[in-house]
């Protein structure tokens, strides 16, 4: 028995639209993409919020409809049990509405939508896919966004928490959706809000922006053969970045980030360090991955950080 529309919720959509678009009509081969693309991104997010989501089996409910192609994220009671499923089979159990780090799951999904396309303004906004630090990201008067500003200088606000996820994020996240974009078939992302529809669009000339590979891959052999394994180095640039997860801070040096783990304690004591230039001293591994095969990239076993300006600001470390 077909669910009726007056049951389901709109959260987002994904929206394809132009003069190739006759009466909602799109290939196979582009829909496949574009749908595979949306339950990736929306996994991903859903996993940020919950581990637990990581290793479960679900489906992601969605709804196509024509005039546009357009597939849209929906929720309520009806698809609940489609979503539920792996868990239900793995734990034995029906799932609650917060059974999930007191998020329900039309909040998992909402929340991941509104995460995927703050992440296609994020790339729109400062023309790359990863590695927005190296522009410059300061944390705002309030302390649950940062902004990230592009090579204009121009200001853009993400969510503190949005910004956290978008370090782990997969290569090529957006990538097939966006691959379905053509001279005349644009991709429209849209968050649907109590106030109304939040939407951004992406053509055919920023399409690659999301297809870049991994800034490693552009890299040389070895950056800053210089600094070789087990010397003492002394540093000087601004800590850009700070993880509790990982027990690490990154180092804006000579137009790279350098990460830097503290040779004892937890990076929290370089919180008031945060966003200032600093002279980092500490000793290089360059076997932080691998004992035996050397990284392209140093590592910083971190033993002094010495401030260089003065007024500390807050970080972005999980509080």
């Amino acid at each position: 028995m077909p669910v009726e529309a007056k049951q389901l919720e709109e959260l987002g959509f994904i929206k394809y639209s132009g003069e190739s678009l006759v009466n909602g009509v799109i290939d196979a081969g582009s829909a496949g993409s574009a749908l595979v693309g949306l339950d990736e991104a929306v996994r991903f997010f859903n996993s940020q919020q919950s581990p637990d989501l990581s290793d479960l089996q679900y489906d992601i409910p969605v709804q196509t409809r024509a005039g546009s192609w357009e597939a849209v994220l929906v929720a309520g009671a009806a698809v609940g049990g489609a979503f539920a499923l792996g868990y239900a089979k793995k734990a034995g159990e029906k799932l609650a509405e917060n059974d999930f780090k007191d998020i329900g799951l039309k909040d998992a999904l909402k929340k991941s939508m509104a995460a995927l396309q703050m992440l296609a303004k994020l790339v729109k906004h400062t023309r790359r896919a990863r590695g927005w630090d190296r522009v410059r990201v300061e944390p705002s008067l309030g302390q649950e966004t940062v902004l990230v500003a592009n090579e204009k200088g121009e200001e853009l606000p993400v969510p503190l928490e949005y910004f956290r996820w978008y370090q782990q994020v997969p290569p090529r996240l957006l990538a097939r959706m966006t691959s379905v974009v053509r001279s005349d078939r644009v991709l429209t992302i849209g968050v649907v809000k109590a106030a109304g529809t939040d939407e951004i669009t992406i053509v055919e000339e920023e399409k690659l922006l999301f297809d870049q590979l991994q800034e490693d891959e552009f890299e040389e052999d070895i950056l800053f053969p210089e600094l070789t394994h087990g010397a003492n180095a002394r540093l000087e640039g601004r800590l850009i970045r700070g993880s509790e997860a990982s027990n690490s801070v990154g180092l804006e040096y000579m137009g790279h980030v350098i990460n830097c783990v503290p040779a004892q304690g937890s990076v929290r004591q370089y919180k008031p360090a945060l966003f200032l230039r600093c002279k980092v001293e500490g000793r290089i591994t360059r076997h932080a991955k691998n004992r035996f095969v050397a990284d392209r990239r140093p590592t910083l076993i971190v033993e002094r950080v010495v401030p260089l300006e003065a007024d500390g600001q807050l970080g972005l470390f999980a509080g």
